[in-house]
């Protein structure tokens, strides 16, 4: 009986080897089958790995530029991203790389992003290229007067070369980019250079929106005891200069730094009807705030809007006046 159970234990157990064998190889096959013309069989373990990789990568994974827009054009930060193509080892061979941009949004085109180079080569025995960029003429913006955000990429689109043991990065072969714009400001807060302002305020025509507290003309009637007032709520109201000037900025009164608006927005018109947007702008509270057009505007008509209330919920203007350059 013991024999019997021996014999039978030794069978079972060639029977499991033979399948466990038979099984590994089965797990192997695929990875030889795929290289059957080819002599060389792909290692993931000694692969060689393409990535791209920016000058500034601490800095975070996707790249950003901030741009502003006055006046006096498109300012801020240089669009330009520089980077290098990178192999974990050194190739063992000579290799050339495919490089593309491709934009993410609408205003932005890919013909408008530049690549310095779009094809670089790997020489046998190294590991990093030499320097790429991608750059964007920010003047390519200037139309757009919104706030808004534009993204790009940069990624390989292409390896070319004889090591068939080589692989490019699934998660380190593309470089995002974001562009964030400002909305066109021509505002900035203090009192401008070189002006005064303009005396005679006989003829002006203000018209305030509707449900505000006070007489329009208290806005131009010489007085800080009298104001337009809103609670709980901003207003705007609208000035007609009875002819075109020139105007380098503007001047509120008000009760008191409580009472002064936190944010306003000044707008301008050729005919009282249709309003372009001079922007807003976040001013500290004080009884007198002073706003400089940061190019001198010409126009007929202003529009002031607030946008932020004052801190104590009840805002006013007690007296508004304009700046003109000063006479030679």
């Amino acid at each position: 009986m013991e024999i019997v159970k021996i014999k039978l234990y030794m069978y079972m157990k060639n029977i499991f080897q033979s399948l466990s064998i038979a099984t590994l190889l089965g797990l192997f096959v695929p990875f030889i089958s795929s290289c059957s013309d080819d002599e060389e069989v792909f290692n993931e373990w000694n692969a060689t790995y393409v990535s791209l990789q920016r000058n500034d990568y601490l800095s975070g994974n996707v790249k950003k530029f901030n741009l502003t827009h006055d006046a006096n054009g498109i300012g801020g930060d240089e669009i330009k991203m520089a980077f290098t193509v990178k192999t974990q080892k050194a190739v063992s061979t000579d290799m050339v790389i495919a490089l593309s941009a491709k934009s993410e949004t609408e205003g932005l085109d890919a013909s408008q992003i530049v690549l310095s180079s779009s094809q670089v080569t790997l020489k046998e025995g190294q590991m990093t290229s030499e320097e790429i960029t991608a750059t964007v003429d920010p003047t390519i913006f200037a139309s757009i007067m919104e706030k808004t955000s534009f993204s790009f990429s940069v990624s390989i689109s292409n390896v070319t070369t004889n090591d068939k043991n080589t692989v490019i990065s699934s998660n380190l072969s593309i470089l995002p980019v974001i562009i964030n714009k400002a909305a066109y400001c021509n505002l900035k807060s203090g009192t401008p250079s070189n002006s005064q302002l303009i005396s005679n305020r006989a003829g002006w025509i203000v018209n305030v929106k509707e449900g505000v507290d006070g007489a329009p003309n208290n806005l131009i009637d010489g007085k800080t005891g009298t104001d337009v007032d809103l609670n709980n709520k901003g207003f705007w109201f609208t000035v007609d200069l009875g002819e075109t000037k020139v105007l380098t900025g503007i001047k509120t009164n008000h009760w008191g730094n409580a009472y002064a608006p936190r944010e306003v927005e000044i707008l301008q018109s050729e005919n009282g009807m249709t309003w372009k947007s001079l922007s807003s702008l976040a001013i500290p509270g004080s009884s007198t705030q002073n706003i400089t057009f940061i190019s001198p505007i010409t126009t007929r008509y202003l529009k002031y809007q607030i946008i932020t209330i004052s801190t104590n919920g009840r805002t006013d203007v007690t007296e508004f006046n304009v700046y003109e350059p000063k006479s030679e």
